[in-house]
């Protein structure tokens, strides 16, 4: 235990993981602040409400109409707040929407948007069962429930970018666990501790692992009170599909899913990425003799699969789903929902293999 405590400093109290981590916060905080709640806007009455602002005014007048959604429902939102019509050049969306006609007019009105050349205004609401809505709850057997999910969609935009910057201070922070021994040249004082070459190689191991599993956790909860503080959870039973930034559509069930269900899903898989870049790290590592070609080659190896990917243009798209770097991509998750078992085997198994090379070879190599 000691060992391992002594093992866990050193890689957290380095000052440039440190720097790197206060930097990577403020830089999710600037992401979720400017992306996220700076995008927002809601007109209601002819008040233009953005920002944070935008986000209280939706939620408040959503309460409302939680729950069922129901044609009824539906023409009193309509009915209370019109369809909406202003387009701006250069922006996508009608400019003058709000949470609630927003949704029921991309859902259920008879016009579309495309982009700021190509819509047509709405003037009609079809009914709900000649709707994908309509489809979804035959299928479902359920009634199709309504309510403000932007948190969700924020939840989700903001995980990916959050799990993207904590890969890097993976990198930056496991890199140097074996590596740095020989570039100090120390490993042959592990012949000579109390603890013996496996204890200390174990020790180093749990540590690496430990800050992936701090790093994680840093990122997810960071993440979870910046959004609940701003727009809150409601709407986690909503299917998938009805939350901004993807789209129902019956062929295709997992858009029927719940969203905090799919949330719940993606956060561990959150947890394996990151996990398996450890192990990668630590491979990589122990295969090196600084810290510097450590580095370099970790990352490399983390964003070879994007690269193999425009390359080949798709090609092994399942086995490259399962790396770290697309892993954390809920678009990606959605894609291969059906298929999910492919991805996480080749997660789970790169983990075991990088955890023992990377065991292995220090173990076999300290002179």
């Amino acid at each position: 235990m000691r060992l391992y405590c002594a093992e866990l400093y050193k890689l957290l109290c380095r000052k440039f993981f440190l720097i790197s981590s206060v930097l990577v916060l403020g830089l999710l905080f600037v992401y979720f602040w400017f992306v996220n709640v700076g995008d927002e806007r809601s007109v209601v009455d002819g008040q233009v409400y953005t920002g944070i602002q935008s986000v209280r005014t939706d939620r408040e007048i959503t309460k409302e109409y939680a729950g069922t959604l129901t044609d009824r429902k539906a023409k009193e939102i309509i009915d209370e707040y019109g369809f909406p019509s202003k387009v701006e050049e250069y922006y996508g969306g009608f400019r003058d929407e709000n949470y609630l006609n927003g949704f029921v007019t991309e859902q259920l009105g008879n016009g579309y948007m495309r982009d700021w050349e190509d819509y047509e205004i709405s003037t009609a609401l079809y009914p709900m069962e000649q709707t994908e809505l309509g489809k979804a709850a035959r299928i479902t057997g359920e009634d199709i429930l309504f309510d403000y999910t932007g948190g969700w969609a924020a939840l989700l935009d903001t995980l990916q970018m959050g799990m993207i910057l904590g890969s890097v201070l993976i990198l930056i922070g496991v890199s140097p666990v074996f590596a740095e021994e020989r570039q100090n040249k120390t490993e042959a004082l592990l012949l000579t501790s109390t603890e013996g070459r496996d204890g200390d190689v174990r020790a180093k191991t749990a540590a690496a692992f430990t800050l992936a599993v701090l790093v994680y956790l840093a990122v997810a909860l960071f993440i979870f009170f910046a959004v609940g503080a701003v727009y809150g959870f409601s709407g986690a039973d909503c299917m998938l599909g009805l939350v901004k930034g993807y789209y129902l559509n019956v062929s295709y069930t997992e858009t029927m899913t719940s969203v905090g269900g799919f949330a719940v899903l993606v956060l561990v898989l959150d947890f394996l990425a990151l996990n398996t870049l450890c192990a990668v790290t630590i491979c990589v590592s122990a295969c090196f003799r600084t810290t510097f070609h450590a580095v370099v080659v970790s990352c490399a190896v983390w964003i070879g699969p994007l690269l193999f990917r425009i390359i080949c243009r798709g090609g092994g798209y399942l086995l490259l789903a399962g790396t770290p770097l697309f892993l954390v991509m809920p678009g990606v998750v959605l894609d291969i929902y059906r298929v999910l078992f492919i991805p996480i085997s080749v997660a789970v198994g790169s983990f075991v293999f990088c955890t023992y090379i990377g065991l292995n070879r220090y173990s076999t190599n300290v002179i």
